[in-house]
Order: structure tokens, then sequence, then C-alpha cells
């Protein structure tokens, strides 16, 4: 089989379509969302400050009360203005504190809706790459021949120290049978070729070999109690993995 320039533009517009019901029936409400909310914190800012205000015109008409109090009974009125001066600060910093404190709560609260929202729609845009990303490969992995895979796995094995070698060998002692499981059905060669190299590196042992779709494009083999395998599923695992590190990290960051 060959590449398909049919599939490939398929996967091209189903993407761009992806990306335009985004944009259209979630981000677009999630934003207006957010403006609804920052009008409502805008219009509490107002009142509190509506509020300062009128404790202000509230602190001229008691100095002109006092003014015409001090004009007659001075004395009383000295009393009863120095009382009010520290009931008109009193209040005015009572209502400065509360304004202020309200202030604050709410962009607090639209600063933590907001992150949440980022870290929703963030998370939703991994989750559909890296489903996108399983799913090309995965078809991908039909146009593919396995003879890549299988060098890059014996490259593995042939790492393997001396004592890991000689750890495989003792447990295949034990259960005599090593399972390969792949992602694409062998050929016969290839399954002869692959025979050999592990009964080279580990003994003669029971080999049986088996298809397991998942794996895209790649190789598991279990030898004894040790798994050894070589496939893209445990690169997308690793990728997936660091991109929510990196975005929580950005999160934390904002």
């Amino acid at each position: 089989m060959g590449f398909s320039w049919t599939t490939f533009l398929a996967q091209i517009v189903n993407l761009f379509v992806l990306v335009l019901l985004m944009k259209r029936y979630l981000y677009g409400p999630i934003v207006a969302v957010i403006t609804k909310r920052q009008a409502y914190i805008e219009d509490k800012v107002k009142q509190a400050e509506q509020a300062v205000q009128s404790a202000d015109k509230q602190k001229c008409e008691l100095e002109k009360q006092v003014t015409a109090w001090q004009r007659d009974r001075q004395t009383r009125l000295d009393s009863f203005y120095a009382e009010m001066t520290a009931l008109r600060q009193e209040q005015t910093e009572r209502l400065q504190l509360e304004g202020e404190a309200l202030r604050q709560k709410m962009q607090d609260d639209l600063n933590r809706e907001t992150q949440t929202k980022q870290l929703e729609i963030r998370d939703m845009m991994v989750q559909n790459f890296m489903a996108l990303s399983r799913r090309v490969l995965s078809d991908l992995s039909g146009l593919a021949p396995m003879s890549q895979s299988l060098v890059l796995f014996q490259k593995k094995v042939s790492a393997l120290s001396k004592t890991e070698v000689a750890t495989i060998r003792k447990s295949l002692q034990k259960t005599g049978r090593i399972a390969v499981e792949t992602s694409d059905k062998l050929t016969d060669k290839e399954r002869n070729t692959l025979a050999a190299f592990l009964t080279d590196i580990f003994g003669q042992a029971e080999i049986t070999f088996g298809q397991q779709p998942d794996l895209i494009l790649g190789i598991e083999v279990v030898a004894g109690e040790t798994v050894l395998e070589w496939n893209l599923k445990t690169y997308l695992d690793l990728f997936e993995g660091n991109l929510n590190t990196a975005l929580a990290g950005l999160i934390v960051k904002e």
C-alpha cells in the first residue's frame, strides 16, 4: 500500500472543521460568560464608588450643620464637632476598606474563573490533539512496514548490559516462553529473523507471535518476567505527559 493523498487531505479537512467547531461552540460561549461576569463586577465596583461619594456628601452636610451650631453654642458645638469628625473619619475609612475589599475579592474571583476556563480550554485542546495524533498514526501504521520498527527494537535489545541479559536468561529458565506482540502482522521472513535474534540473545525458548494494534508501529516482547518494547504509543504517552506538565506550569506563572 502507498501514501494516499485523499486520506491525507481528508485528515486536514477534519482538523480545520474541528478548529471551526471549537471556535464557534466552545470559545465564543466561554468569552461571553467571562464578559458578562466582568460587567457584573464593574457594576459592583461602581456601586461601591457611589457609596463613597454618598459618604462624602454626608460629610459636607455635617460640616455645614456644625458651622451653624458653633454660632450659638461654641462649647457644645466644639464637642459635637469632634465627635462628628471622628464618626465621619471612621465611616469613611470603613467604607473605603469595604470597597477595597469588595473590589479585590471580585478581581480575585475573576482571575480564578479566567484561569479555570483557560485550563479547561487547554486540556480540551491537548485531548483533541492527542486523539487526532493517535488516530493519524494508527491509520498510517497499516501503510508503513514493520521492518524499521524491528531494526530499532533489535538495537534496543542489543544495547542491554550483560547483567540485564543474564537476568532475563535466568527468568526464562522458569517460564521457557517468549511472547511477541506487534502492531502489524509479520511476514514469515520477519518472524524467522526475529526468532533467531531472540534465541541468539536469550537462548532457546518457546516463541509465540501475536498482534496488538494499540502498539502503533511497534513491538512488545515478554521474556520471562521482563517486558521489552519499542513503539510510537510510548512516545505519544510521554509527549502527552510533558505537554500537560508544561501547560500546568504556564497556568501557575500566569
